[in-house]
């Protein structure tokens, strides 16, 4: 008997192995298959004498894409949860499309778009009122539209709902905004986990989740105040671009359950009645009135996709010149760490090693550092300012545009810059730092697990988290704590002109909205990258001039298997038409605000970090 389960359980082993390697196999054959055709196909692509820009973004608008999985992008398609889209292919798109004269409309299609920023939303909308000034017009149709969706969508001439769509909350559901952090302290407690804390700050807020259950006073009211800016900055641009009065809009974001009892509980019909969405129509509906405008192709319209256009157009883009005045532009988005790190994060030597190549570039006469960050490690932004004061020491400007936002680290790098921009719905400031450790001493104890010796010195058992912590090792980080706010607050003072007195009003860890930025001295201007460049060059004293995209360089192999990658997804792309290939998704461990929480405590450092810069909508 025992012997018959035994060849039993081999037996269903074995097919499980097989059925897996089977699996595994009919994956790589497909891989090979696509990869193949990818490289051989001879299609081209090529955009029609008269037709639609389809503006299809595809999960978050980022300013620079995080390094990919290319096994989890080829399973998931393009929905997958990790999918982005860069902003300034859609700008650059947007900026094309408007003297092209086979581009003959705009065609926002926003489905699959998950959300961003509010100051690339900005962007995109002067972007689309730019086009609208070329004389051509921006239509948009969707199923419903989530509030970074329909932000977009309301720049169009003319904007629709799904006549059939049924969405839990309507086509048109706007919540405001709001942040709302984790808090971990009574779980730590259960787990008799405990954190020492340093902090110079008094809101110096990414300690919070550590030793509370909730936000405190002092971070509410100082959060509490740039939401209502970021809010307004939403609210006006809604209100001018569907041409309705601000009242009418705060009552259909504050009492919209009774709106919608007036509108018999049809959220659809109450949107049009709000003058929200112009009308509703069927998707066939929608298809007739652009066939319409740009003709028939097959069952469809006349339309050309985004990255489709971009690869048509860009082509045709010649390339720097050698010899030419430049002024360089190096992308930091994402939280600072130290070392080497990929696109999407901020690595100290990776940056480092960007501006050093500009620094050693006789073309370049200025550069522009487009810095989109919460920050990071108080190390590794020192590491990049220093990289940024031997260039202006060489005679070359800096200037800083400030994306979503700059804050904490961010604005550690930013604070000696010649001169800074920021969007009207930057965040920035939160001046502080911080130093956790953990101590587990007492979730060993629990678990009958204990820790003893003997050391050389006072700070032999220092890192012992096993152990009470030691008093020298203790005083030690306080005071390592303190020197780094003194150099954070000297060396804004430094950059910006100001008292470290005045500057320590300022500091404390509060995040101060773009328009309180400018006020207290801390930003210059409200400006766009393209204004920074402009100011670059102006302060460099050159004329005509090239822009120069400074990237971390790929190795011959890195840059011959993301050309295979990309050709192979595009080609899937277009087969699938996107949808999920084998039915497989790529599931997320943890939040992205845990993981980076977790780096901190892996890694301990003096961390100089907003945590509550990050907005739901």
């Amino acid at each position: 008997m025992v012997y018959m389960l035994g060849r039993l359980l081999r037996g269903l082993w074995n097919f499980i192995t097989a059925a897996k390697n089977a699996m595994v196999n009919l994956i790589f054959l497909a891989i090979v298959i696509f990869v193949m055709v990818a490289l051989f196909s001879s299609d081209s692509v090529s955009v029609p004498d008269y037709a639609a820009l389809v503006i299809d973004p595809s999960g978050n608008i980022v300013e620079q894409k995080q390094a990919i999985n290319p096994m989890a992008q080829f399973l998931s398609g393009y929905e997958n949860d990790d999918a982005e889209t860069r902003l300034k292919d859609i700008l650059d798109a947007i900026d094309s499309a408007a003297t092209d004269s086979r581009i003959k409309i705009l065609v926002l299609d926003l489905r699959k778009l998950r959300g961003t920023s509010f100051s690339r939303l900005e962007e995109i909308g002067n972007a689309l009122e730019k086009f609208k000034q070329s004389g051509k017009s921006i239509y948009a149709f969707g199923k419903s539209y989530s509030q970074s969706q329909y932000y977009i969508a309301a720049h169009a001439n003319e904007l629709f709902l799904d006549k059939h769509s049924h969405q839990l909350l309507g086509g048109v559901f706007l919540t405001g905004l709001g942040v709302y952090p984790m808090y971990y302290k009574s779980a730590l407690e259960k787990l008799k986990i405990r954190f020492h804390i340093y902090k110079a700050g008094r809101y110096k807020s990414a300690v919070e989740p550590y030793e509370r259950d909730d936000m405190s006073p002092e971070s509410k009211l100082a959060t509490k105040t740039w939401l209502d800016q970021l809010w307004s900055n939403y609210v006006q641009t809604i209100v001018t671009q569907r041409e309705i009065s601000e009242d009418s809009f705060n009552r259909y974001t504050n009492r919209y359950d009774e709106l919608l009892s007036a509108a018999e509980n049809d959220p659809n019909l109450l949107a049009v009645q709000q003058d929200l969405v112009d009308d509703l129509m069927t998707r066939s509906e929608w298809i007739t009135v652009l066939q319409d405008i740009v003709g028939k192709n097959g069952n469809s319209y006349s339309h050309i996709g985004l990255q489709d256009y971009l690869a048509a157009t860009r082509a045709q883009i010649p390339k720097i010149s050698p010899g030419s005045n430049k002024i360089a532009v190096i992308t930091a988005t994402g939280t600072i760490y130290d070392g080497e790190w990929p696109a999407g994060y901020i690595g100290s030597e990776s940056i480092s090693k960007l501006i050093r190549q500009a620094r050693e570039d006789t073309t370049v006469k200025a550069l522009v550092m487009r810095i989109d960050s919460p920050g990071g490690s108080a190390s590794a932004a020192e590491q990049i300012r220093n990289e940024l004061i031997l260039t202006q020491e060489q005679g070359k400007p800096i200037v800083v545009s400030m994306g979503s936002y700059a804050a904490s680290g961010g604005y550690w790098i930013s604070a000696n810059a010649n001169k800074i921009f920021a969007a009207s719905t930057t965040i920035t400031g939160s001046i502080g730092v911080f130093a956790t450790l953990p101590a587990l001493d007492q979730a060993a104890a629990e678990l009958g697990i204990h820790s003893d010796g003997v050391g050389t010195t006072a700070l032999s058992d220092s890192n012992n988290l096993l152990g009470a912590l030691n008093p020298v090792f203790d005083q030690a980080i306080s005071k390592s704590v303190e020197f780094t706010y003194k150099k954070f607050i000297n060396l804004v003072a430094s950059g910006r002109n100001m008292s470290p007195r005045q500057v320590d009003t300022l500091a404390q860890g509060r995040v101060w909205s773009a328009t309180d930025a400018i006020k207290h001295g801390l930003v210059d201007a409200i400006g766009s990258l393209d204004d920074a460049i402009d100011s670059a060059a102006l302060l460099a004293d050159v004329g005509a001039y090239e822009v120069l995209y400074l990237e971390k360089t790929l190795s011959s192999k890195e840059k011959l298997l993301n050309e295979i990658l990309n050709s192979s997804l595009q080609l899937i792309h277009r087969v699938t038409g996107g949808r999920e290939m084998f039915g497989l998704t790529t599931l997320t461990a943890a939040s992205t605000e845990v993981k980076e929480l977790l780096r901190m405590t892996r890694s301990p450092g003096i961390y100089s970090r907003c945590l509550d810069c990050r907005v739901t909508d």
